[in-house]
Order: structure tokens, then sequence, then C-alpha cells
């Protein structure tokens, strides 16, 4: 076979060099032998194919490989420079060829240059995957989580807020968890995916910014479908056509906006390669998949795939359940200086839970989801004939994605008839009632319309000092809509009145379509990726950028810097960003706040029913709502043993103005009636005056802050030869605490009814959280046989969680009349105010307190030549069991089970 045509295989339809091909070359009279490290300054390159296993590489650009000393180098190539390279032969990859019959897999999540993590190819199989979810479990502070696809998944990063000190493996509530889980960027071949136009939540208006919606559990198991407000839900995205995903936790390019936690980016290929069965089954999971890649010439491949899960919460019964379909194609071509990646997906995911038949008034849950998205990236880079130009090429990064997602929650009420309010207008009204025994039913409507678009242009400037500038502008833009039914459901599907002198937030219908405005974000930035290799072999790397948004009107001025000075094997990095991330459509637009008090309820069996009803209304839109901010610092040093290279950091990220909810102080003219009651005629009133009533309603505010401050280490260790054995550690520690913004009060109503006191005003409450988690893998990796043995241990070495912080005296209150009176500082322990202090709560240390605990899981993967490969799983292999210092169970300690992967290639 021609080299020609074998490299366009190994190389072109990836997009770039593959992290296993090694190449050999002459440069500066030395030869040098290496790995061609796969980044965006090395793809930069031209290159052109020639017989003899040869290939020669034009600037400007650099070229970054690891020497067969495992130390990096990079070649920096002026205008006009060639570099001829020898591709090793008994190196090169034929097409299908499994990877896991190569030497230089790589089969650990591996750290870059400042704070992004890679995980490729065969890595991304460390953990049996059925989603990228499980993939990123991985990762520094990361542990292999209790199993169950029926809960809805997603990932903070760098922080001890979330499951780890729930002491749950599911999702929790929270501003703490939620606002970090919110600002996760996701993309898929540079395309933003959005969850910000999602507003399957039935209560928003009176519930805070990260509530949970839709949720039930039954004897089968515990539901949780995907949720506004909380990222992508990462059960949708297999892992079936991905060759790398890369995670920055860190201070991300310029490049990137709307997040404040971190970024994913995932890149899908398009090569060559035979039919592929996947089949893999773990306790009430399974899933099949079919890939196919198929070269159409030269310069095009296309790649297809059609994926297909089952999981249920509980094997032996089907009331929870879960299903996804993924469908996705992706072309690829590379001709003459243009690069194109056109990718087509459409997926279906269900969320069923259904009724228990031992619990009659059991709820039923249904959620169907079905979205079509199309994503092209587009290069094309300028043709030089000799001339020097600003610019080498152009990007063009299009996506668009739409969805239907339909919510349905059923129960059975038998309760007697209760009046409820209707009125979406301040009225005195009759109210309507329930019949006396139905089924409640609730469904929310949603049609999410999300584009995103990015124009950057490119160039590459080597100095006559040999400074090099990797340097780009670009614009992005984001808009998003939903074109949804919204909220209804059958009568008093939200809220009823028990009984007179009582009153409550309602809610009513509310359309998505008339009701919601679409979100626009607008972005510049500016980015200059610097590299200076200096004659005693030292290199200098800079990446500074600088980003302007414009998010709802909202402007924000984002610096990012990140640099890192290398000295032979030590190196030291630091850097430091704003990013900022929108509110979502669900946060801004809430719904009216409607707060109902029955007046008078009289009822005559036989004759009549009659409820008097007021309604006060508020709007309810948070138009106002800003992005919130998070400043990120980080230091690190990086240093290369003979045996291992060792990466740690230190980090500290401040989040401003992000969302949560403020109790806001209503007064309202509660009318005086007069009620007329004549016989068996229905009562008549009439309103003869008013006075004032104080009650409560929420709204989302920008008014939450906290810190996290942390280590983590990795270590890649140099395979043992001798034992074919790879090691590869990762440990992290971090501290966080979160609180409302100074101004910001708790107000709640006395536990004993006070006539001087309505409400007692109190300063929120504080938590402090702290975790350490470390993790080795230990992989047998015997090439020529094509098997892997690997061992993943975590262990939760420190989970603390410090409650109870929060003072008991007031600091203000309000009287029946609205009045509102702060107390002075050295007044509020004054026993006059003893009806608002509230009930002493002991400061409180849960979590793991001085306890360790380890959990060991084992993979086994052997590849055939005859196309099958098979993988088996166990996690939790030695059936360890975690209990805390009190005996209690640690929800974050996954049990044992099993599971299996089997592919064939035809």
């Amino acid at each position: 076979m021609k080299l020609s045509l074998l490299a366009s295989a190994v190389f072109l339809t990836a997009g770039g060099f593959l992290s296993a091909q090694k190449v050999e070359f002459s440069h500066n009279g030395q030869i040098k032998k290496g790995t061609i490290i796969n980044n965006d300054e090395t793809k930069k390159c031209k290159r052109v194919f020639r017989e003899n296993f040869k290939m020669s590489l034009t600037g400007e650009c650099e070229l970054s490989f690891r020497n067969d000393k495992n130390e990096e180098e990079i070649i920096i190539l002026k205008e006009g420079e060639e570099l001829n390279l020898t591709i090793l032969p008994d190196k090169v990859i034929p097409p299908g060829t499994s990877e896991i019959r190569i030497e230089g897999v790589q089969l650990t999540a591996r750290k870059k240059q400042f704070s992004e993590i890679v995980i490729q190819q065969e890595a991304l199989q460390n953990l049996q995957s059925f989603s990228i979810g499980d993939v990123l479990q991985q990762l520094p502070g990361q542990y292999v989580q209790q199993f169950d696809n029926t809960q809805f998944k997603n990932i903070v990063f760098r922080t001890a807020s979330g499951p780890s000190v729930t002491g749950s493996g599911s999702v929790p509530g929270g501003d703490d968890f939620g606002n970090r889980a919110f600002g996760v960027q996701l993309m898929v071949n540079d395309i933003a995916l959005s969850n910000n136009e999602n507003m399957q939540s039935y209560d928003s208006a009176n519930t805070g910014p990260f509530g949970i919606s839709f949720n039930t559990t039954t004897n089968g198991g515990s539901l949780m479908p995907g949720q506004p407000n909380y990222g992508v839900d990462l059960r949708e995205i297999p892992t079936e056509n991905i060759e790398s995903i890369e995670v920055v936790q860190g201070v991300p390019d310029a490049k990137y906006g709307d997040l404040t936690s971190g970024l994913i980016k995932v890149t899908t290929t398009a090569k060559a390669s035979p039919l592929r069965l996947d089949a893999s089954l773990r306790e009430g999971t399974y899933q099949v998949g079919l890939t196919k890649g198929y070269k159409i010439n030269q310069n095009n491949a296309l790649n297809a795939s059609v994926d297909y899960m089952n999981s249920l919460s509980d094997p032996r019964t089907s009331l929870v359940g879960y299903d996804r379909t993924n469908v996705n194609l992706l072309w690829s071509s590379n001709k003459y200086g243009f690069r194109n990646k056109l990718s087509a997906s459409f997926s279906t995911n269900s969320s069923k839970g259904k009724r228990d038949p031992d619990d009659v008034n059991g709820m039923i849950i249904n959620v169907e989801n079905k979205s079509f998205s199309l994503g092209n990236n587009i290069s094309y880079f300028f043709a030089q004939n000799g001339k020097k130009t600003i610019f080498k090429s152009i990007n063009v990064d299009m996506g668009i994605s739409y969805a239907t997602q339909l919510t349905e929650r059923r129960y059975w009420l038998n309760q007697g008839a209760r009046p409820y309010g209707t009125a979406t207008e301040n009225d005195v009204y009759y109210a309507q009632y329930t019949p006396p025994s139905y089924e409640n039913q609730a469904f929310a409507d949603g049609k999410p319309l999300n584009i995103y678009t990015n124009f950057s242009i490119n160039g590459i400037k080597l100095t006559s000092s040999k400074w090099a500038h990797n340097y780009s502008m670009g614009a992005n833009f984001r808009y998003g809509d939903n074109f949804g039914k919204g909220r209804y459901g059958t009568a008093g599907q939200f809220t009823t009145i028990t009984a007179a002198g009582q009153g409550s937030n309602g809610m009513r219908d509310f359309n998505y379509r008339d009701n919601v405005f679409s979100s626009k974000q607008y972005a510049l930035y500016i980015q200059d990726n610097i590299t200076k290799v200096f004659t005693n072999k030292h290199i200098f790397k800079a990446n500074l950028g600088l980003r302007y948004d414009l998010q709802n009107s909202y402007s924000t001025y984002s610096p990012r810097v990140n640099t890192s000075y290398q000295m032979g094997k030590f190196s030291v990095r630091g850097g430091f960003g704003l990013t900022s991330k929108a509110p979502s459509l669900n946060q801004i637009y809430t719904s009216p706040r409607y707060f109902d008090f029955l007046l008078g309820d009289y009822r005559l069996p036989g004759y009549y029913s009659a409820a008097i009803m007021q309604t006060v209304v508020t709007p309810g839109d948070n138009a106002n709502l800003k992005p919130s901010k998070s400043w990120k610092t980080e230091i690190g040093v990086d240093y290369k043993f003979p045996f291992a290279t060792v990466n740690l950091t230190a980090y500290y990220n401040k989040l401003i103005d992000g969302f949560t909810t403020m109790s806001v102080h209503k007064i309202m003219d509660k009318a005086k009636v007069d009620v007329n009651i004549s016989g068996t005629n229905v009562p008549t009133f009439e309103v003869v005056g008013t006075e004032k009533f104080n009650y409560l309603q929420n709204r989302i505010i920008n008014g939450y802050q906290s810190a996290d401050k942390g280590l983590e280490l990795m270590a890649s260790f140099k395979k043992i030869e001798a034992l074919n054995l790879v090691i590869g550690f990762n440990a992290s520690y971090v501290e966080t605490s979160g609180q409302k913004d100074d101004g910001l009060y708790k107000i709640s109503a006395p536990e004993i009814m006070d006539k001087d006191y309505q409400f007692g005003i109190y300063n929120d409450i504080k938590n402090k959280r702290s975790m350490a988690r470390a993790s080795f893998s230990f992989d047998y990796h015997l090439a020529s046989s094509g098997l892997i043995i690997g061992l993943r241990t975590d262990h939760f070495l420190s989970d603390r969680s410090l409650t109870g912080m929060n003072d008991i005296y007031p600091i203000g209150y309000i009287k029946h009349d609205g009045e509102m009176q702060m107390i002075p500082e050295n007044d509020r322990t004054n026993p006059k105010y003893q009806g608002l202090f509230l009930k002493p709560s002991e400061e409180k240390l849960s979590g793991l307190y001085n306890k360790t605990l380890h959990n060991v899981h084992l993979r086994v993967t052997k590849d055939f030549l005859s196309g099958f490969r098979l993988s088996i799983y166990v996690s939790n292999v030695f059936n360890l069991r975690a209990y805390d210092e009190k005996g209690s169970v640690y929800g974050n300690f996954t049990s044992t089970s099993f599971g299996g992967n089997i592919s064939y290639r035809f």
C-alpha cells in the first residue's frame, strides 16, 4: 500500500496527528525520535505525504512531540522552512486495528500544559462507560459512583459541594451545588451544547433557582429526569465516536464563554473503520450500538452510528426506567486547504416512573424528549504563494438544536373538595372547588431552540528573535428560546387552601410561546498563544486572552492569562481569569406570582358551596438577573522524574453574583367582606374595607457568593517494562464556603405566634465543607496479546460538612402592620425578643469524621484477532462495606456490581 493512501487514513481523517504515531526526523543536525502530540498548534502545520513512509511539514507553525526519553519538545518552523519526517513503519496504525495492541496507547487521563486534562481513546474505557458522565469519574476529585442511569447526571469541578457531603449519590438541590453544576460548559467539536432553554419545571415562580422538579421514589427505585438550571444531562452523550475528551478545570482560552466552573471539550472523528457491534450489560442496564466508518475517497470520510440504552433502577421491577436512542452521522472533508466536519444527530430519551401496585396514591412521572441537532466546523487555510500575510486561516463553527420536551406528573388525591385560586389579576371573587376525589395532573411542554455560532480568523507570527505567536480574533453568538405550550394541568394542580383565613402562593397555567422572549449572547475575543524556546532549551509559554460578553444586555470584560516556564525537567505555571454565566430562561421567565387568600368558605350540603377568594398578582419575571461571575486563580509546578511526571496545582476560585432565592416581604390590602347569607341561596358578599396583611414571596436574584480553595496532584508513571505495568495517581483536597451577600436576610415566622411580631429577620445560613480524595490506577498492558488488566482504587480520605453555624438571634422583625424594624447588634439577645429566638442548633460535623474509606474496582479487557473484544468490569471487587464513625452508611461508596462489554468488528 502506498504511504500517501495509508497516511491519509491515519492523519487526515482525524483532523490532526494521532498521539500514538511515532516519527523520526533530523533537526539542527540531531536525529530525533518521538511521538507527535496532537494539539491545535501542531495541526496548523501544512502536511505533504510522500512515498517510502515520508512526510514533510512547512510553517509557520509549531511541532510538539514527546521524545524517546518521555520529554516534551517543541520545534518552531519559520515561513518557508521545511521539516522532513519519516513515519516508523512498525508503528503505522492500519484502519480498524484495535488500539489495545499498540504499545504507546494512553491508558489514563493525562495533564496537558496548564489546567487541561485529556482522556483519549483507550482511557475512555477505563470505566464501563454508558455516557461521558461515566468517563469523567476518573478525573481528580471524582470517584466511581453508585451506578444508576435513572438519575440525572451532571458534574462539578474543584469543589466540596454536592453529593460528596450529602451522603447520597443523587443530585442535590441548593445554591452551592447548583451554581457550580450550572456553570459547566459542554462542547462537542467546538459547538456549545446548551441546557439554558430547558423549562421543564412546575413551580419556578416560587421555588429556588436550583430546585428539583418531577422526581419520584417508589419501591422500584428513584427517578430524577433531566433538570433545568443544572447544565447538560451527561447521560445523553454516548461515547461511541469520541476520539478524546479535554477538561479545563482552570482558566480557559478567551474563545470559550458562558461558564463559571469548567469546560468539557469532546472531539469526535470520522475515519474508515469496519462495522462494529457493541453490547454492554450492567445490573438493570443494557446498551447496544452499531458504528461504521466509510472512506469515500482520499479526502472524504463518513461515520454513522446508532445507539440504544435501556436502564432500570431495580432490575427486579420495571417501575422506574430510562431509555435513550441516538443516531449520529459525521462527515469530514479535507482538500486544498479546506476542512469541513458536518455532523447531524437525532436522539430520544424517556424517563418512566410507573405507579407502584402496592401504592394506590403513588405518583406517575412520564418524560419524553426528542431532539435534533446539526453542526458544522469549517476551516480554510490561505494559500501563501510565498507572500507573508497577517492571518493564515479562518474557522467557522455553527450549530443548531431543537427539541420537544413533554413532562407529565399524575397522582390520585382523595381529600375532599377544596377551594383554589383562578384569577389572573388582582380581584375578590368566588373561587372554584376541586372534586372530592380526582387525579391531579401537571404538565410541562417545552420546545427549546438553541443556535450557536463562532467565527475566528487566525494567524502565526515568528519574530526575528524566535518568539512564536499563535493569535486569533473571533466572535461568538448564542440564541435561545422556548416555543412550548408551557405549564398546565388539572383543577388545583398546584395548590389548594384548607381553611378560611389562610393564604398560599398559587400558580396558573403559563404559556412559554407567548410569554418567554429569546435570550441572546454576543461575544468578541482576542487570543495570543506565545511560545519562546531559549538557547538553553528553556521554554516559555503564555496564553493571553481578552473576552467581551454582552449577555442579555449585561456587559462583562474577561481577561484570561495562563503562563508556564519550563526549565528542563522542572516547570512552573500560573493563571488567572474571569468567566461569566448567563441566567437560564427558566430563571428569568418564571410566570407571575399569585398569592391566594381565602376570605371565607361557606357550604350548605345539597345547596351551595361558596368560597370567597382574594388574589394579589406580582410580576414574576426576573429580567434584571445578571450573569454570575467567577474569578479563577491557580499556580502549579511540574517535575519529570526518571520514573514519573508529577503535577501539583493550587487554586482559588471565587464565585460572585451567583443565583439564589430571596424571601421578599409583601404587604397586601386584605379585603374585609360583608357576607349576606339568606336561606338556601348562594351567599353574596360586599367589600367594605381593607386591612394590612403580611406574607412572603420568593424571588431569584444575584446574591450568592462562594469560594473554593484546594490542591490537586497528578502523577503519570513511566511504564514498568519488566511488568508491563502502567501506574497513574491523582489526589485532591478542597475547602468550600458559601453564603448569601451582605444585606440578604432570612425572614421566617416565629414557631409560636407572637402578638408583637409576625416575622423575624435573621442572618442567613453559612456553610463550610471540605473533601480529600485520592485514586490509583494499575494497568497491566500486554500489547502483543491484546490484554489489559486494570485496578482502580478510590480513597475517601476526608469528607466533612459543618452545619448549624447560623445565629439563633434575630437582627430585626416585622410587625403585623407591616412595619420593619432592625435590632441594634448589642440588643439582639435581649429577652424581650425571646419569642423570635430560634431553637439552638448545635454545630454538627457530618460526613466521614476522622475515618477513611477505600474501594477497589477491576477491569479486564481482551482483544481477539478474530475481531472480538471482551471487557469485564467489577465495581467494589472485594465487596467492601462503607460506614462512618457513627455506623451510618456512607452514600458515596459504590456497592459491588458486575458489568460486561463485548464488541465485534466485522
